[in-house]
């Protein structure tokens, strides 16, 4: 989650939240089998069971989950959970588009498939907010108008060299820094989640979290 430092879980599921990993993982709703829930009258609504098959009744979880707390307050939950990786492939990548982007996506879902678990398109404006206010490093040398942070999880060695060789040969790819280390990964994510906090520097800005097909 970008907001780590500082989101709660309570607060994770009644927004309902994606995170950087929501292409392997999904949403919030996707990770939750029960809840327990204060109501506005003070009574307790507890939900809190475990089963992965659970086809009793109404589903009374998921309207709370994505309600932003207008319909009771999260108290407790019980989440799925998954083994943590053992290692990553990240890479910070020029495209000369969106649709660019959009292709180079459906190319590592073939290289990746479920390995693939981050792909985040990001604009040169936001790029240059962060290395202008936030004493962060440009991972590539060249200025590009779109740029992709992706991550495979415990994907074949050289999957995401091999992915970007080829999109490189295609087009879709201008350039590209493969982390080294995990210092170089983190520092990838670092500009990702510094993105909201730089805009204040630049005066009023408009946040938003908009959802559309990829069509």
């Amino acid at each position: 989650l970008a907001s780590e430092g500082s989101c709660r879980i309570g607060g994770n599921l009644a927004s309902n939240a994606g995170g950087v990993n929501v292409l392997a993982y999904g949403n919030a709703r996707d990770l939750c089998l029960g809840l327990e829930v204060v109501l506005a009258d003070g009574r307790v609504l507890s939900q809190l069971r475990a089963l992965r098959k659970d086809n009793t009744g109404y589903d009374l979880r998921n309207l709370f989950i994505g309600s932003e707390g207008t319909l009771g307050i999260i108290t407790k939950a019980v989440l799925k959970l998954f083994p943590r990786p053992r290692r990553h492939d990240t890479a910070f990548i020029a495209v000369p588009s969106p649709a660019a982007a959009v292709t180079l996506l459906s190319r590592f879902k073939q290289h990746a498939n479920s390995a693939l678990v981050a792909f985040e398109l990001i604009p040169e404006l936001a790029v240059g907010f962060v290395t202008k206010h936030m004493g962060v490093a440009r991972p590539l040398g060249e200025v590009s108008p779109w740029y992709v942070l992706s991550e495979f999880a415990d994907a074949p060695p050289d999957a995401m060299h091999a992915a970007l060789e080829q999109a490189m040969a295609d087009g879709m790819v201008t350039d590209a820094a493969l982390a080294q280390n995990e210092t170089q990964r983190l520092a990838f994510w670092e500009l990702r989640e510094k993105l909201s906090d730089s805009q204040k520097f630049e005066g009023g800005s408009i946040k938003h979290d908009v959802s559309v097909p990829v069509s």
